[in-house]
This record gives structure tokens, C-alpha cells and sequence, in this order.
């Protein structure tokens, strides 16, 4: 029987109406459904050491046994997070490159500072990994022991307290800020690239304050001091430390959270079983214990709850950051 060639023009017609229908070809349905076979990076956008970072760690070793393929943390910190995040937003939605972002890369940095892409549009959320019981920390050398002495000290010499943080645009920032504002207070703001350096200049009393859970275990070990808990709860670490909100300061509430995102786009495929994956992890008693030091407790929370999450803080820390006149230096 004979048959008519069909025109190569043709041909390639049928296929971009194939894809345009939705019916991908078998290499790439085969692909996303045998997703992960190979190494996935796991992009920590602020240095070694932070809270960010060990979210990551645990969370990357759990995932490398669950998904039978090693899951590597790269840490790659500057402008606020800025840096790491844009390099998950440029990379391919294979689901071979990630990003363990803290609340602000999401919710504050759009606010205070220009960012090479959109945050409500170059991400697919897939998951939140832990919170955090933040901390307002001070060093041991300060004339006061709790958060009154801390407003009437600061009352008194305005400007002369320097709080550290994160970095501009991080939640550790805002923190700070807020904190300022619902006590009338005036202290002076000293970013960082990531927690752990502000850490690190706290104990050495180039700053006296830090309103960040990387400062738990040094309070443990008596380097420094704990004047309240940012959280709705007493951290069971510290049980004697009062929270801001029994202070009457719930209004300088920033409840510190970490999540995971893939680059826009990822196939609902990987998505399913990533997310699965991560749920999974995150039971494990073995993560649990790796966050605690920190003041960090698993927490999952995806799909359309944990979209919506990000787009419910995204507005409050907006109207706070327009209301306070945050910015980045």
C-alpha cells in the first residue's frame, strides 16, 4: 500500500501540538517519574554555621536515605539571601536544584530591597521545614537583665546599643526592628552575611544585642544572656525565659520559619514525591534532635496552606516594613 511522506513542517506542527496539549514525551514523562538519579544540591543562601544552614543539614542527610540519591548543601550567602535564591531561580526545574530559605527571602526582601527575580513567581513552594524560638540575646557585659532594664538602658543613652543580625532584608533584622518600635526604643542595626557571624561579634561585644535563635546554645553554656523568647511559647530549652507576648509585646512578634522551594515550574511529578519525602524526613526523630540546639522544631506544612502562608506574611511584613521604614543598606 502506498503512503504519502508527511512534510517535516508538519510533523514538527503535530509535535508542538502535542506539547501544547499537555502530552510530554515519554523520555521526559520517564524522567520525572524516575526523579532523583543523580546528586541534588541543596542551596543554604547564608554561610555555614546559621540557623538556615542547619535546617539544611539534617533535612539534606535524611532526604539522601529517603530518596536513595545524596542531597549536598551549598552554601552560598550574600545580599540577604539574595545571592543563593537567584541562582535556584535561574537554575532548571529538574528538582536537582533547591533552596532552604528562611521566612525573609520570601516575605521581607521584596519589600526593602531590588532582587533579580520575583519571589512570588520564580519559586514552587514545596514545603515548610522547621520554626524557630527566636531569642533576644545580649551579651553578659550589658547593665541590665531583663527586657525592662534593656528599654529604660536604652531610653536612657539612645543609639548606643548595637543589635546584629542576619543580614538586611532577614527576619533577625526585622526582629530587631520591631522590637525597637513597640518599646519606643533606639538601637542601632549591624548587618551581617548570615547568623553565624553575627554570632560570633556578639560574644566578642562589637554588638550587645541579637534577636536570633542561633544564640540559644551560647545562652545554654552561660556566654550570654536571654531576655525574652519570640515565639508564642516558652522554648522547653529555656523554660524560666518569658516570651515577648507575656512581656505585653506581642506587637514585636516575628515568629522565625524555614522553608523549601524548587525553581518555578517544577513537574507536579517531582513536586508529589519530593514533598512526601520531606514530610517524611522531618518525623524523623534523628532531625528533630539535629535542630534542637538551635531552637529549631520540624514542622511541615505544603501545598495550598503553605502558598498561602507565604502570601499572608508576604502582605503583613510589607505593612510592617512601610510602617517601621526598613531598608536595605
Amino acid at each position: 500500500m502506498h503512503t504519502t511522506p508527511v512534510p517535516r513542517r508538519a510533523l514538527a506542527a503535530l509535535a508542538a501540538g502535542a506539547l501544547a496539549g499537555g502530552l510530554r514525551p515519554a523520555a521526559v514523562r520517564a524522567q520525572e517519574q524516575n526523579w532523583p538519579t543523580r546528586t541534588i544540591t541543596l542551596i543554604a543562601p547564608y554561610p555555614p554555621g546559621g540557623t538556615t544552614d542547619l535546617s539544611a543539614r539534617p533535612l539534606a542527610q535524611k532526604l539522601s536515605e529517603l530518596l536513595g540519591q545524596s542531597v549536598v548543601v551549598e552554601n552560598r550567602a550574600g545580599a540577604g539571601g539574595s545571592i543563593g535564591a537567584a541562582a535556584v531561580a535561574r537554575a532548571a526545574p529538574d528538582g536537582y536544584t533547591l533552596l532552604l530559605f528562611p521566612t525573609a527571602i520570601m516575605t521581607i526582601s521584596p519589600h526593602i530591597m531590588t532582587l533579580p527575580y520575583d519571589p512570588a513567581t520564580a519559586f514552587t513552594p514545596v514545603a515548610m521545614v522547621s520554626v524557630a524560638y527566636g531569642i533576644v540575646a545580649a551579651h553578659p557585659s550589658v547593665p541590665f537583665r531583663d527586657v525592662a532594664g534593656l528599654i529604660a538602658y536604652a531610653k536612657a543613652h539612645p543609639g548606643q546599643l548595637r543589635f546584629g543580625s542576619a543580614g538586611n532584608g532577614t527576619i533577625t533584622q526585622l526582629s530587631g526592628e520591631l522590637f525597637a518600635d513597640a518599646t519606643g526604643i533606639r538601637i542601632e542595626h549591624v548587618p551581617y552575611r548570615g547568623s553565624a557571624p553575627s554570632l560570633t561579634d556578639l560574644l566578642a561585644n562589637r554588638v550587645q544585642l541579637l534577636f536570633d535563635p542561633v544564640a540559644i546554645p551560647a545562652i545554654r553554656e552561660g556566654q550570654l544572656i536571654a531576655l525574652a523568647t519570640n515565639a508564642p511559647a516558652r522554648n522547653p530549652q529555656l523554660p524560666d525565659v518569658p516570651t515577648l507576648r507575656e512581656l505585653g509585646l506581642e506587637r514585636a512578634e516575628a515568629i522565625p520559619w524555614f522553608g523549601l522551594a524548587a525553581p518555578a515550574g517544577l513537574p507536579q511529578p517531582i513536586l508529589a514525591r519530593l514533598t512526601a519525602a520531606v514530610e517524611r524526613a522531618l518525623a524523623a526523630p534523628e532531625v528533630a534532635r539535629a535542630m534542637e540546639p538551635m531552637g529549631l522544631t520540624p514542622a511541615f506544612e505544603a501545598g495550598a496552606a503553605f502558598a498561602e502562608r507565604i502570601r499572608r506574611e508576604r502582605e503583613r511584613y510589607g505593612a510592617l516594613v512601610r510602617r517601621i521604614g526598613a531598608r536595605a543598606q
